[in-house]
C-alpha cells in the first residue's frame, strides 16, 4: 500500500490512537541518543517493520548518505539509507517509531507524507526526541528541554524537570510536520537532551538514560533503565579519569559547573551566565564542524 511517498507494509495494524516517536538524523541525534532510545523502544516493546520511503533517491542525496555494501552468506547486497517506520502495542497503547533521515530536497513533500502516515494510522500524538551538543558538565543532571501544543503535557514536563526550549534559529523542515500535525488536531511534543560538547561521545549512554527516563514521565509509561543507567555510570566515570589527568579540560569543566549551578540557582534567567571566551570557542567550533552519525541500518525483521 501506498501512503504518500510511504510504502506500507498491508494490513494495516489496528493501533487505536497511537503515540508516534520521532528521532531525527543527523541534525539532532548527536551521541546518538535519539537513535539509541528508538531502538531500546523497539527491543523493549517487541517492533515491527511497517512503512519505508518507496523512493528515498528522492529526498536523499547518496553522495552525503552512503549505501552500505555487505556480504549475506555469499550474495553481496547493498542497504540505501531510508526513513524507517515501525510499529508496536505496548503498555495498554499502539506505537509507531520512526527512525527519520533529514531530506536533502523536496521537504515540504518528505513532511506531507509522513503527516499523511500519521492521519493514516490514527496517531493521536507526535513526539520528537532527540539530542544536541550544550554547555552542559558532564558532573551534574543533563538538561532537558521540550515544548507542546497541550497545557497537560506542559505540566507533564515540568514536573519531569524538562525546561522549555526558548530555542530560536536555524531548524529543520521537519518543523513543519509539527505545525501540520497540530492543524490534523494531533497533540505534539518535543525532548531534547543536552550532552557535554567536550565529551564527543559516538554513544552517549547517559543523555540516552536521561531522556528516555523523561520520555518515560511524560508520556506516563514504564521503563527498565537499571541496565543503561549502569553503563552510562560508567562511561561517565571514565570522563572523570580524563578530567583529571588533564589540567586544561578539568579547567573547563570547573567553568561549566560554576556556570550550571549558577544559572540553576538563578532561575528564571533569560540569559544563561557567560562562560570564558576559550570554551565558547570551543563549543562554536564543535557547533560548526559536526556533521552527525551514518544514517541508520534497516530495521532487522
Amino acid at each position: 500500500m501506498q501512503v504518500g511517498a510511504f510504502e506500507v507494509v498491508e494490513p494495516l495494524p489496528d493501533l487505536d490512537r497511537p503515540t508516534l516517536i520521532l528521532a531525527l538524523q543527523p541534525w539532532i541525534d548527536v551521541g546518538s541518543v535519539g537513535t539509541m532510545a528508538l531502538a531500546f523502544l523497539e527491543e523493549a516493546w517487541g517492533a515491527q517493520p511497517l512503512a519505508q520511503l518507496s523512493r528515498p533517491g528522492h529526498f536523499y542525496d547518496f553522495t552525503r548518505y552512503r549505501p552500505t555494501l555487505y556480504r549475506r552468506g555469499d550474495r553481496r547486497e547493498v542497504t540505501v539509507p531510508n526513513t524507517f517506520v515501525r510499529w508496536c502495542r505496548s503498555q495498554g497503547q499502539g506505537w509507531v517509531l520512526v527512525h527519520a533521515l533529514e531530506p536533502h530536497s523536496h521537504g515540504e513533500d518528505y513532511v506531507e507524507s509522513l503527516v499523511e502516515l500519521m492521519a493514516r494510522l490514527g496517531v493521536a500524538r507526535y513526539c520528537l526526541i532527540g539530542s544536541y551538543y550544550g554547555p552542559v558538565p558532564h558532573t551534574r543532571p543533563l538538561v532537558i528541554t521540550g515544548s507542546s501544543s497541550e497545557p497537560y503535557l506542559l505540566e507533564r514536563m515540568r514536573q519531569a524537570g524538562v525546561r522549555e526550549s526558548r530555542y530560536e534559529g536555524p531548524t529543520t523542515i521537519l518543523t513543519l510536520a509539527t505545525e501540520q500535525a497540530r492543524s490534523r488536531g494531533i497533540e505534539a511534543l518535543s525532548l531534547l537532551v543536552q550532552v557535554p560538547a567536550y565529551a564527543q561521545l559516538e554513544r552517549d549512554y547517559r543523555g540516552l538514560v536521561e531522556l528516555l527516563q523523561a520520555l518515560g514521565r511524560v508520556l506516563e509509561v514504564s521503563l527498565p533503565l537499571e541496565r543503561l543507567w549502569q553503563e552510562a555510570e560508567r562511561q561517565y566515570g571514565s570522563l572523570d579519569e580524563q578530567v583529571r589527568r588533564d589540567p586544561r579540560l578539568k579547567a573547563w569543566v570547573e567553568d561549566l559547573e560554576r556556570a550550571y549551578d549558577q544559572e540553576l540557582a538563578s532561575q528564571p534567567s533569560p540569559e544563561p551566565p557567560p562562560l570564558s571566551p576559550e570554551l565558547e570557542r570551543l563549543l562554536e567550533d564543535i557547533e560548526r564542524r559536526w556533521e552527525g552519525p551514518p544514517p541508520p541500518a534497516p530495521p532487522s525483521p
